[in-house]
């Protein structure tokens, strides 16, 4: 809304351009709303397609008084023009301007040409029709488009519209299904309460089943089929029972003209197949469950009708199973891509995920040999759990006589799974000491696996180099013990280290998503940012080609991280939408999902539970990797009552993080808190982490940190000038804006000031692009007590006597209130204290002088 009442301000017409359902209308009702609560009268016309025919419907839809000298295109323009020129500001809003009748629509059109009275409009996103595109174009205006809603948005509109939050299974198959649109999203989240395909359990609304397709839904999927031909609806019901089918297929199965007609209509979507080929799917999705559950169930000769086509598409399976100018060109990509409605291709790569995994389950059913065990419990790796066919496999598989390097993968599942599934890792450690006792061959593989569940549930082992020294890395089963050591690496922070271990690993099989993640995260966590995104976004393409969840998820995480550091929510936000939108996914990347989650969150310090996180993984305040546990969230979260409280509580989680190994994690909570609100234990922790490594990165940003702690203007003013092109300038911004913030805390508003000159100077130079996080603590002085602030205004004027004579109390009570108050607002003098409380908020004053007053 504000970029329209922006566009208007400036006088300009605006063209709001959306699909049906987007929300057009609900948009343009806001903006004249807000218009005429501002003064201005708005002429609102609204047409619909069956008045599309009606001659002056759209004009009488203003409810003016017609009387019959104003019969005519003409003399209704006449009465318009007199209303006009009266006195204030005109607009005309249009609702739904293709829909407009040929008589109303000429009347705007003259009317605009006399007066230029700006006019609003909404529109379909689809190819302008040629009756409307010849008018209304003289004068200038400015379009605005409504994109598809991504997770989060669809995250909040269920709260907004249920009352509670869902779970991630909820929101990804809402807003799957509903391919991000807003009327199609609301419809499907209603019916399914009112239906009972989702429950609300633990104040958190669940699946209840697997579909959200129901039968109060079908009224509305049928409005969608409004005016097609029959020919154009068979066409639909084909393609749905095809699948997602080469474009060029497609025209002699259906024809050309009906493909043409449903596109315009908004009923199909194209995607790129694995190979590169165009892919026509019916769309938004859940018009395709409606085609193929009633198209299934009917004793039509349909599916029939479609056979040859199915079995004649050569080559074509729905499951295979088989710095600055990189950020730059990076982040021009997943902007190309942001505007784009993802929804087909989400729907396409879970049909070909679901595919595999039943294909894979049927091969296990057939022989439940050890090998088809393992390749079907892979898929649950990465793809959504199904809880029963997991306890079957588990259960029934005969885990003698396979190779060892299935063996150690099938119980390696097994016990992850009972760490995900049933949090018992003690029986996950069991599992694998069994193993190791009745393999004697596999002790070393087993003994690598209990010290990686070990440490990711409590901390690296002591001395992780004696725990792996007689374990050789080359001819290890699956290349179990090299993917753990470097794993290990990554928590202690030690990049390169990990690396090494990979490089060294090569040539010796292993699980190409997982090595790929820890190449990625250790080039992140050694200052590659910019190298991390490239790789992470290359390989994440890949995975959607390649039905790789794993893949697909841990590379979302890895780019995501890349784009907080600098400072690119939006684009961060994005990724992460697109991995929810999958789903939940598998035990082996769960905990990645859950971070980003977390750190998907941090622009809005929005509540956990509120993005569909349980109890169970919202509870821990560390974890080995970035957005594990909750402190980071919790530091967002927070409002401090003074800079130096904000220091502390940051320290003491980054501590706690050292004190169980987690060093990458240590780190980028210090970086994340010295940009929130710096402070001097932070600072030295975070400076003490990269030294003990010898790590030099960060060096130039810890130094800047170290001269607006200690208010040292000139130094600050010279580092900043000096500053060398680095991947720490969001960073720093982001200091500067955090140190402002310590120096009005702190009572400093002149230092304040100049630093917020100095930041404005510095982003001006590098063109910092990234979005400052809008962190806010208490107002100043907020923590005292009323009389402990009445006491600090008066302290820089009076003496300890004055006071006590002023309030008739002792003077060691007010020597006791002055401490008090130098104590919780971080002032070192009496005169500090009291300027802080001075030029505290308005209503802190106000509140005190209004409390003074009803005490005296």
């Amino acid at each position: 809304m504000t970029s329209v009442l922006d566009y208007v301000a400036k006088g300009l017409g605006v063209r709001i351009v959306g699909a049906p359902g987007s929300g057009r209308t609900s948009l343009l009702k806001g903006v004249v709303a807000k218009l005429e609560e501002d003064g201005a009268t708005v002429y609102t016309m609204f047409a619909a397609p069956a008045l599309a025919a009606v001659p002056f419907a759209g004009v009488l839809s203003l409810g003016l008084d017609l009387r019959s000298r104003t019969v005519g295109i003409l003399g209704i323009v006449d009465l318009l023009s007199v209303q006009m020129a009266r006195t204030g500001v005109h607009l005309i809003a249009i609702d739904d301007l293709e829909n407009l009748d040929r008589e109303s629509l000429a009347v705007v059109d003259v009317l605009r040409r006399r007066s230029n009275v700006p006019l609003i409009t909404t529109m379909n996103d689809r190819p302008f029709q040629p009756r409307t595109s010849g008018y209304l174009g003289s004068i200038p205006e400015a379009t605005v488009s409504l994109a598809p809603l991504e997770y989060e948005q669809m995250s909040k509109l269920i709260v907004e519209t249920l009352g509670h939050p869902a779970e991630v299974d909820v929101v990804a198959n809402v807003l799957t299904k509903s391919g991000g649109n807003l009327r199609l999203a609301i419809r499907i989240i209603q019916t399914s309460a009112l239906s009972g395909r989702v429950i609300l359990k633990d104040g958190r609304w669940c699946m209840n089943g697997t579909t959200l397709i129901n039968e109060h839904l079908h009224g509305t999927v049928e409005a969608l089929f409004q005016g097609l031909r029959p020919e154009e609806v068979r066409a639909l019901n084909k393609m749905s029972l095809l699948g997602p089918s080469p474009v060029d297929r497609l025209v002699a199965a259906v024809g050309e003209d009906n493909l043409d007609n449903l596109e315009y209509n908004g009923l199909i979507s194209v995607i790129e197949g694995p190979d590169g080929a165009l892919l026509a799917a019916v769309f938004p999705p859940i018009v395709d469950d409606y085609l193929r559950a009633h198209t299934l169930s009917s004793r039509r000769i349909l599916r029939s009708a479609v056979t040859d086509h199915v079995v004649a598409e050569p080559g074509h399976h729905p499951a295979p199973v088989d710095a600055d100018d990189m950020l730059s060109a990076s982040i021009s990509v997943l902007r190309k891509q942001m505007g784009s409605n993802h929804a087909a291709a989400t729907r396409y790569f879970q049909q070909r995920r679901d595919a595999f995994e039943e294909s894979c389950y049927q091969s296990w059913k057939r022989d439940p040999s050890l090998s088809n065990a393992v390749a079907i419990l892979k898929v649950y790796w990465g793809a959504p759990a199904n809880p029963h066919r997991i306890h079957e496999v588990l259960r029934q598989t005969d885990s003698d006589g396979g190779e060892p390097g299935d063996l150690v993968l099938f119980t390696m599942s097994l016990a992850c799974w009972q760490l995900s599934h049933e949090k018992n890792l003690p029986g996950a450690i069991a599992t694998m000491q069994a193993l190791s006792s009745k393999e004697p061959g596999l002790r070393r593989e087993a003994e690598a696996i209990i010290a990686f569940l070990r440490t990711s549930h409590g901390g690296v082992p002591v001395n992780q180099d004696h725990l792996f020294a007689d374990i050789p890395e080359q001819g290890s089963q699956g290349g179990i013990i090299p993917t753990i050591k470097a794993m290990l690496e990554l928590y202690h922070l030690n990049p390169r280290k990990a690396q090494s271990i990979m490089d060294s690993a090569e040539g010796n099989p292993g699980f190409p998503p997982v090595e790929s993640f820890i190449r990625g995260m250790a080039m992140l966590s050694d200052g590659r940012e910019e190298a991390a995104l490239v790789m992470a976004l290359e390989f994440r393409e890949k995975a959607l080609q390649n039905v790789d969840q794993v893949a697909f998820v841990s590379q979302s995480y890895i780019a995501a991280l890349s784009l907080l550091h600098h400072g690119l929510f939006d684009e961060a936000e994005y990724l992460a939408g697109r991995a929810f939108s999958l789903g939940k996914p598998g035990f082996l990347v769960e905990s990645l999902h859950v971070a980003m989650l977390r750190l998907s969150s941090l622009r809005d310090a929005v509540p956990a539970t509120s993005l569909g996180l349980t109890p169970e993984s919202n509870g821990r305040e560390n974890g080995p990797l970035p957005g594990f546990g909750t402190g980071l969230h919790d530091l967002a979260a927070s409002r401090p009552a003074s800079a130096k409280a904000f220091d502390e509580r940051a320290s003491r989680i980054i501590e706690k993080s050292l004190a169980r190994g987690f060093v990458f994690e240590a780190m980028h909570t210090g970086l994340f808190a010295l940009g929130l609100l710096p402070g001097p234990r932070v600072r030295s922790l975070l400076q003490r982490i990269l030294e003990d490594r010898a790590m030099t990165v960060h060096q130039q940003l810890l130094t800047v940190a170290g001269a607006a702690i200690e208010m040292d203007l000139p130094r600050l003013r010279h580092l900043l000038d000096s500053y060398v092109l680095d991947g720490d300038t969001f960073q720093v911004s982001m200091l500067l804006r955090g140190a402002e913030q310590r120096c009005q805390l702190s009572g400093e508003p002149a230092v304040a000031s100049e630093i917020r000159r100095a930041a404005k100077d510095f982003a001006a130079r590098f063109g910092v692009v990234g979005t400052l996080l809008d962190f806010r603590s208490e107002p100043p002085g907020s923590s005292l007590t009323l009389r402990e602030i009445e006491v600090a205004l008066v302290a820089g004027q009076q003496s300890n006597q004055d006071i006590a004579e002023q309030f008739g109390i002792s003077i060691r009570t007010v020597e006791s209130h002055i401490s008090n108050a130098l104590r919780k607002t971080d002032t070192t003098t009496r005169k500090q204290l009291a300027d802080l409380i001075r030029n505290a908020p308005k209503s802190l004053a106000a509140g005190t002088i209004a409390a003074s007053q009803a005490t005296s």
